[in-house]
């Protein structure tokens, strides 16, 4: 009896054993699994080209350092714009912009920005650009017809010169003379025609009388003064000199305060260089015109141009006369 109880009793252990066994362990927890970081989106490049007449010209300098700015200020965490920039030694480098400009389009730049030095000149690299959808802007001189130009922006010209021949008519009587930036530059010959036409009323009224032949001085202030110095010399009665760029303008008043004559000298770009001469009692008047407006502008509408579609529009901008009342305003470009 005791061996068969005790039997039971060992069988029911094991039962209960079994049991046991019988249940699932809990499965372990598996280790959190970092996050999986998602690939850093790669930071487009940007690249326009600018190509201004010259970077003797501290219009140009200007107009060069205005272009950076406004691509620092586009630049985002995603896109880099870059401006990269080559210019003749003088103005009349036609054919040396030409060069630098098809360079540019081999290498591969997104954009153009060009001041063209010779506005029939550059239509057949235009119409290169054209081939390869780089977009091509020009400011302050707009190229002539034969290619596309996605925009002008910069001062109309014409407006410009007209604006100083009213000024003439109505601040001078007697002999006025014109030296002109470049013969052949569309800019050159605009600001030629306004001004003439700008002073006509007075040449027909017989108070204005003009002098000479006009002559070029390539953009540079020793052949302007040279220039000045013959007509001075030619004209003892002059009692005006009309310079299409504020850098002639500055030599003519150089020649003018050497020969000690009472001869205004008027000339064209509102540079700070032209607005101190104004303040030290030099130069009389200037045009200004606004390269920082020009280059912020151009930077701007081929960014969206290229980044969003955004077709931009030629624009004119705005031209003051610059004298001895306003000239502390224009000591920095604008």
């Amino acid at each position: 009896m005791k061996r068969a109880l005790a039997l039971i009793l060992s069988l029911a252990m094991c039962f209960a054993l079994a049991a046991c066994g019988a249940k699932e362990e809990a499965p372990a927890e598996k280790p959190a699994e970092a996050p999986v970081e998602a690939p850093a989106e790669e930071k487009e490049t940007l690249t326009i080209a600018l190509l201004p007449k010259t970077l003797s010209n501290p219009y140009f300098v200007a107009m060069q350092q205005f272009a950076e700015e406004a691509a620092a200020s586009l630049s985002t965490d995603k896109l880099t714009v870059e401006i990269v920039a080559s210019a003749p030694p003088t103005e009349d480098g036609i054919n040396e912009q030409i060069t630098m400009f098809e360079s540019y389009l081999e290498k591969g730049v997104d954009g153009v920005l060009i001041v063209p030095c010779g506005t029939s000149e550059v239509v057949p690299t235009i119409a290169k650009a054209n081939e390869k959808d780089v977009p091509v802007i020009c400011l302050d001189t707009n190229a002539d017809a034969g290619a596309e130009v996605a925009a002008f922006i910069g001062t109309n010209n014409y407006d410009g010169g007209f604006l100083a021949g009213e000024w003439t008519a109505e601040n001078v009587e007697g002999e006025v003379a014109i030296i002109t930036g470049m013969l052949g530059n569309q800019c050159h010959t605009d600001r030629t025609n306004g001004y003439l036409d700008g002073v006509k009323a007075a040449t027909d009224a017989g108070s204005v009388t003009l002098v000479g032949e006009i002559q070029p001085c390539n953009g540079d202030q020793g052949t302007a003064m040279g220039i000045a110095e013959n007509l001075l010399t030619a004209y003892p009665n002059l009692k005006c000199i009309y310079v299409t760029n504020d850098t002639g303008a500055l030599g003519a008043a150089a020649a003018v305060k050497a020969a000690g004559r009472d001869v205004m000298v008027i000339g064209f770009d509102g540079s700070p260089d032209g607005a101190q001469s104004i303040v030290n009692g030099e130069m009389t008047a200037t045009v200004a015109q606004t390269p920082g407006v020009m280059a912020k502008e151009g930077v701007t509408a081929l960014v969206e141009l290229i980044t969003a579609g955004t077709a931009p529009e030629d624009m004119y901008t705005a031209c003051a006369m610059v004298t001895a009342d306003n000239a502390e305003e224009y000591l920095n470009w604008h």
